[in-house]
């Protein structure tokens, strides 16, 4: 079941400001996280008015740095440094996100073989699915 995150971005990515690009975590489960980017005139790689659409891919990596980092509080310990390593099916139904654009990014655990793991990604805008993909990450 869903549950809302106790915790600050900031306390849960091993990223540090200015390139923490989620806003938060707006609820997470096992093997699931939901996070939120608003996507405003100061997002970091905006580009003549908008965030390309490849950047979306981060935002589904710090997703999963922060489903991550909420296993690792949730066990007394701090978040660690986790790697992007591939993706697979990438798909991206949109040339970028637009000043005023609210992202629901999710990212679902499929593969867990520690340190490697991997994750099925959507990002939605106002409830349309605008992006998607399969990523592999490590953390060692």
């Amino acid at each position: 079941m869903m549950q809302p995150c106790p915790y600050d971005i900031t306390d849960i990515l091993y990223h540090a400001p200015p390139m923490i690009l989620i806003d938060g975590v707006e609820s997470y489960d096992e093997e699931t996280v939901t996070s939120t980017v608003e996507i405003t005139a100061g997002s970091p790689f905006m580009d003549g008015g908008g965030v390309p659409a490849y950047v979306g891919i981060e935002y589904m990596a710090q997703s999963i740095a922060a489903y991550s980092g909420i296993k690792a509080r949730n066990a007394g310990e701090n978040p660690r440094i986790g790697y992007l390593i591939g993706s697979r099916n990438l798909a991206l139904g949109c040339p970028g996100y637009e000043i005023g654009d609210r992202l629901s990014i999710t990212v679902h655990l499929v593969y867990d073989e520690a340190p490697m793991a991997v994750f099925d990604c959507t990002i939605h805008r106002a409830e349309k699915l605008v992006a998607e993909a399969r990523l592999n990450v490590y953390q060692p």
